[in-house]
């Protein structure tokens, strides 16, 4: 292989390594909302118990309270 083109591949991959590691422009950060365990648990039991307490969707009941409390914090915060 040339040297120019080892050269060439050592420079490209340096620039794309620092082009990784520069800060990227974003939008402001939401807020942080903490949300408490058993409060999720409590409501991921009655989505269980509204879906006619079939077993197998723990996850999805899990995630949906975890969205409803967080909408609802955030709501309650504006």
């Amino acid at each position: 292989m040339p040297k120019s083109t080892r050269t060439r591949q050592s420079t490209t991959t340096r620039t794309r390594a620092r082009a990784s590691t520069q800060p990227q422009a974003s939008s402001p950060a939401p807020p942080s909302i903490t949300l408490n365990h058993a409060d999720i648990a409590t409501r991921a039991y009655e989505l269980f118990l509204a879906g006619g307490a079939q077993h197998g969707r723990d996850l999805d009941h899990w995630l949906q309270a975890e969205s409803e409390l967080r909408n609802r914090a955030l709501s309650a915060g504006q």
